[in-house]
């Protein structure tokens, strides 16, 4: 019997707010109707948090698995043995208006996760999705230290070029974007991908 966690309570207590999200075709061909049903609903439930929650679901059935409650930038959750067995586990999380859309330096769990094949990013104002199927945990370190270089890289060169602060991390939040989408494809490491979704 798997331990969905408290916060599950909160989370299906969280108004659907009407606001853009995504198409069925914009998920990968794996994810069922129900799959597509629950990521909708987790999009038009946490786009206006400030806060993050987390949500692992199956990508076959649409099942929640297991969700936690985060703080303002951050959410943790910790995992049994064994827990997910027999499951297509993706997660979910989103990032608040004060967040990058991309993922961060904490993010890329799913690269040192057997069990989970999918890592997706509700932003803002897009979707992201990393797939990764089996562990690389190499390429997990190198991506952590690249993301945390080019996010500092693309803040500085932005600091430098935009006098107005808001424009300024508008335009590191697409440059962030394109670089950590650029290096993460182009390694074309089997299994290894980002996509990026825009909100309809």
């Amino acid at each position: 019997m798997l331990d969905i966690g408290d916060d599950f309570e909160d989370y299906q207590k969280l108004k659907t707010e009407n606001v853009s999200s995504i198409r069925m075709e914009d998920l990968p061909s794996e994810f069922s109707d129900e799959a597509f049903k629950t990521v909708d609903e987790f999009i038009k439930k946490t786009r206006n948090l400030d806060y993050e929650f987390v949500v692992y679901f199956d990508y076959v059935t649409g099942e929640i698995l297991k969700c936690a409650k985060g703080i303002k930038n951050n959410v943790k959750i910790t995992f049994d043995d064994g827990e997910f067995e027999g499951h297509h586990v993706v997660s979910i999380h989103n990032h608040t208006k004060d967040s990058y859309s991309p993922p961060s330096d904490r993010n890329f769990g799913v690269l040192i996760r057997d069990f989970e094949d999918y890592e997706l990013v509700a932003s803002v104002k897009e979707l992201l999705i990393l797939k990764s199927k089996g562990i690389n945990i190499l390429f997990h370190l190198f991506l952590k230290e690249y993301a945390r270089s080019i996010l500092k890289s693309c803040q500085n060169d932005c600091d430098e070029k935009y006098s107005d602060s808001e424009k300024a991390n508008d335009i590191c939040d697409i440059m962030y974007g394109i670089a950590l989408s650029n290096y993460i494809n182009d390694k074309n490491i089997k299994g290894i991908q980002l996509t990026r979704m825009g909100y309809d």
